[in-house]
């Protein structure tokens, strides 16, 4: 029998401390075992802060996650020594003044990260603890779902602007949009909310989500029921910011996008927006080289204005010939009447169109042209929209039939420059009524005006109604669906998005919500679903 002979290796190494292996999970979060100043601590005179733990700590994001207010500077430091952690302030406290410092998830244990729960300290520098609250709720507008770590704020000055100032009080909301505002003294306040991407504390007028409440919090007791809605809108003034010149056009271009634009010139030029609307086209319809002067008039989607003097000419810069295309942007069903609308892009002027070209196709040997009536043309967006009379349901049996489509033969269309778009056959397919269900809602309110909107899951509007207090939508097609609707302060018919400058704010946006918490709802071919009662 062979035997088996161990053998000893020696390794000769630097010993290293590593953390043993195996056994339960840590899942203990570190508790504050002593803080001076202790919790609720009046006349507190020291420079910085001291909190000890039951255990060793780190922290996460600490200038994100500890929230203290007032604020005493963003360059206030978090010094970790095992379980201990340091505050020193930027800035001296002020004198009879309360603080209020939200961990957060910014404290946790050194092992697993386990965040310290709940933890909160409040002192003073002065013979009173200010202890009102304002609490409430972060939405978004077009979505039923919550936003996270959103920053709500407090401001109390009349002269306070969300976009310049940076506000003494401030949170963030939970993962369902809740927020609380502690150690608040009596007075007027105003709530904001905003994304603070660039953590500035002030609110990018350009690029972060925002809401606002206009109507003040006059605190002498607990606020709890604040609801501030979030928006993404480009809120920067409205500026004219270049003009280009070339042998064709001349390019206006603003710094944002217009809700409208008009023009007064010693000579009548055509134009339009370009591929977006932060730009507008002057075609030059001319051939000398004088410059002929130009007042713009124009408004973005807040109301705001921009009133300049432009001059349009002639220059030697050459463009490269584009050609003249056409391009879908969007198509529209009435299942019911059996109405179908097309809508159409272009990106050169039209000179003309050929209404003959422009038909129904029901089969090989049977078509209807498009009446005249049924076109609307807009040319500052260049756009066009044909829209059909009802079409009759087909019922012959013919065979090797070609689809019902909406046709654009060759040449339909003729640009400013004389080239001709190319052919479009769009097919059309309206539902079946026996493929499709009914959604029913009821409404309850004191509203004048209001828009009731039945969506899909990605929130894309399939049908709308206005100021109507019961309504079936017909000829649903079988999928998810959410049910959304506005209220219309302004009557317009349309959601408005508010200005904080005027100030008014953004139109109310609610989602229906079943009993038993769900924003969706399934249709099925043959079902009718409801009826949804809505109240607001």
């Amino acid at each position: 029998m062979k035997k088996l002979i161990p053998i000893l290796f020696l390794a000769y190494a630097c010993a290293s401390v590593t953390s043993p292996t195996g056994g339960p999970k840590d899942e203990t979060a570190p508790e504050l075992e002593y803080s001076n100043p202790a919790n609720n601590q009046k006349n507190f005179k020291g420079t910085e802060l001291e909190l000890t733990f039951s255990e060793p700590i780190k922290l996460k994001d600490a200038k994100e996650e500890i929230l203290i207010t007032p604020s005493p500077g963003k360059d206030t430091k978090f010094i970790v020594k095992k379980n201990k952690l340091i505050i020193e302030p930027q800035n001296k406290w002020q004198e009879n003044t309360t603080y209020n410092i939200n961990f957060r998830d910014g404290v946790q244990d050194l092992n697993e990260g386990n965040p310290a729960e709940n933890l909160r300290i409040a002192f003073s520098t002065g013979p009173i603890i200010d202890s009102l609250i304002i609490a409430g709720r972060v939405k978004e507008t077009f979505s039923e779902k919550a936003p996270d770590k959103i920053t709500v704020a407090l401001y109390q000055s009349d002269t306070f602007n969300i976009y310049n100032h940076t506000p003494t009080y401030f949170t963030k909301c939970n993962k369902e949009g809740v927020f609380s505002i502690q150690n608040l003294k009596p007075g007027t306040y105003y709530v904001y909310a905003f994304d603070d991407k660039n953590k500035n504390l002030k609110v990018d007028s350009k690029t972060e989500r925002f809401g606002f409440k206009t109507l003040p919090i006059i605190l002498n007791q607990n606020a709890d029921s604040a609801l501030v809605s979030l928006i993404a809108i480009d809120a920067r003034p409205l500026q004219l910011m270049a003009v280009r010149h070339t042998e064709k056009t001349s390019r206006v271009r603003y710094n944002k996008g217009l809700d409208s634009v008009s023009v007064v010139s010693d000579k009548l030029i055509p134009y339009s927006y370009g591929d977006n609307t932060n730009e507008v086209i002057f075609y030059h319809n001319f051939t000398n080289t004088d410059s002929i002067k130009t007042k713009m008039f124009a408004i973005d989607s807040l109301g705001q204005t921009s009133d300049s003097t432009i001059y349009i000419k002639r220059s030697e810069t050459k463009m490269a010939e584009e050609r003249f295309l056409l391009k879908e942007i969007q198509e529209t069903y009435n299942h019911q009447k059996r109405i179908y609308a097309h809508k159409l892009s272009f990106n050169k002027p039209l000179e003309s169109i050929l209404p003959d070209s422009i038909y129904i196709r029901y089969d090989s040997a049977t078509k209807k042209p498009i009446a005249i009536s049924n076109f609307t043309i807009d040319t500052i967006r260049h756009t066009i929209q044909i829209k059909t009379e009802t079409i009759p349901i087909d019922t012959s049996s013919a065979k090797n039939k070609l689809p019902l489509a909406l046709i654009y033969t060759t040449g339909a269309f003729i640009s400013n420059v004389g080239d001709t778009s190319k052919q479009i056959t769009k097919e059309i397919k309206f539902l079946k009524e026996e493929d499709t269900g009914l959604v029913t809602v009821k409404v309850e309110t004191t509203q004048t005006h209001y828009i009731l909107q039945l969506v899909t899951n990605d929130d894309k509007v399939v049908d709308e109604i206005k100021n109507i207090k019961e309504h079936t939508f017909k000829f649903v097609k079988a999928q998810e669906y959410k049910f959304r609707y506005i209220v219309d302060r302004n009557g317009n018919g349309k959601w408005d998005p508010g200005n904080f400058i005027m100030p008014t704010e953004p139109e109310e946006v609610y989602y229906y919500k079943s009993e038993e918490g769900k924003y969706s709802f399934p249709i099925r071919a043959n079902w009718e679903y409801g009826p949804l009662m809505i109240k607001f």
